[in-house]
């Protein structure tokens, strides 16, 4: 998670740059072959009330879905935001009296694909789920999920309510963030995100929820073989999840610490750790202490010239936004010295790998040792 709970506005704030921010800030597409569609769908589990509200409601979730569509079938792209009004705004007026101008957060936009040709019909993609870092909205890692879904991925993210900052529902009701900060709070708010991957993998076998972003209403879902990965905290509910859900045949962890059971179960399905330049298992005990019951294909990586901040999608838009020359050296140890792009690219090419040797069976070189391409990328340690 991010140092004291700070987010997109935070950092930006710190930069004291308001001047310098772009009016029609445009995030560059990917650089996967596929194009994406990006949908976003309440989802409420009624077997379940909400732990953290102050009332007996059952429990409900926000998810984003972004869908692979093969270039050639989409007949038109265009641009669309890169959080809804509400949270944007929610972004501008909570730093806007220290100098964040408003309409900042609204001017970010994605590129998507929003028409696809009459006759195209939707492939059975793998799909990947996604677990944001605490305090994180699943918004901050849209470009992060957009760019892994132009593998060829169906990347479903999800909110944690009471967990993110802010959850926006599509009647316009927010919820905000509850404090979760001692090891007692993380440990069962990860229990409850398990809980909720859970009930977004139930969700698959329905219908009508894969008919809520896919335009064909016969396309059916693969959900034997789903995948997850997550950031910080994210990254510990990827193996506690696998830890309480079979379906789930591997996991990523970028950067996160690991809490709770999980530790000691650990995994008989692949799973890959990720970390920013210096944690590993000798820095971070979780790792070490979790390693040994990683009993399954694995692989350690180091990313030279990141914080913890770096697999968010922070750093790309400090490049949109045109800050990146100006960065203190504050940010920098929030962020590191990597670039957007770059760290973004890093994270689709290799996370991608992973999918791909784990969901649809094909071996990648660049995940049996060090390649020149990416000399940013340390092996620390790998299964037999």
């Amino acid at each position: 998670m991010l140092p004291s709970n700070i987010g997109l506005a935070g950092l930006i704030l710190w930069a004291g740059l308001s001047s310098v921010l772009a009016t029609d800030a445009l995030i560059p597409p990917p650089l996967g072959p596929y194009s994406t569609l990006i949908t976003t769908t309440m989802l409420t589990d009624v077997t379940r009330l909400d732990p953290f509200a102050p009332t007996n409601t059952s429990r409900a979730l926000m998810v984003s879905v972004y869908s692979p569509i093969p270039s050639s079938q989409c007949s038109n792209l265009s641009s669309t935001e890169y959080m809804p009004d509400k949270t944007a705004n929610f972004y501008d007026q909570t730093y806007g009296p220290l100098g964040i101008p408003a309409g900042t957060f609204e001017s970010l936009k994605l590129q998507v694909c929003t028409q696809i040709h009459r006759k195209y019909r939707p492939r059975q993609y793998p799909i990947v789920l996604f677990s944001p870092g605490l305090g994180n909205s699943r918004l901050e890692y849209g470009a992060i999920a957009q760019s892994v879904a132009s593998n060829g991925y169906i990347v479903i993210s999800i909110d944690h309510t009471y967990d993110a900052s802010i959850v926006e529902f599509p009647d316009g009701s927010v919820i905000l963030g509850a404090d979760i900060e001692t090891e007692e709070q993380i440990t069962f708010a990860l229990a409850v995100r398990a809980q909720d991957v859970t009930f977004v993998l139930n969700q698959l076998r329905i219908p009508s929820f894969s008919r809520s972003f896919f335009l064909d209403s016969s396309c059916q879902l693969n959900i034997k073989n789903v995948g997850i990965f997550g950031h910080s905290l994210g990254g510990a509910t990827a193996l506690a999840s696998m830890a309480n859900d079979t379906r789930l045949s591997g996991g990523v962890n970028l950067d996160g610490t690991f809490f709770g059971p999980a530790i000691q179960q650990g995994t008989k399905r692949p799973f890959l750790l990720v970390g920013h330049e210096g944690k590993n298992q000798s820095t971070d005990p979780s790792w070490g202490a979790t390693w040994p019951e990683l009993k399954a294909w694995k692989l350690e990586l180091e990313v030279l010239g990141t914080q913890h901040g770096s697999f968010t999608d922070l750093p790309l838009l400090v490049d949109v936004l045109g800050l990146a020359p100006y960065l203190p050296p504050a940010v920098i140890e929030l962020l590191g010295s990597i670039t957007g792009p770059r760290s973004l690219e890093i994270m689709r090419v290799f996370v991608g790998a992973f999918f791909d040797k784990v969901l649809r069976g094909k071996g990648s070189e660049i995940l049996r040792k060090a390649t020149p391409a990416y000399p940013e990328v340390v092996f620390i340690a790998k299964s037999n």
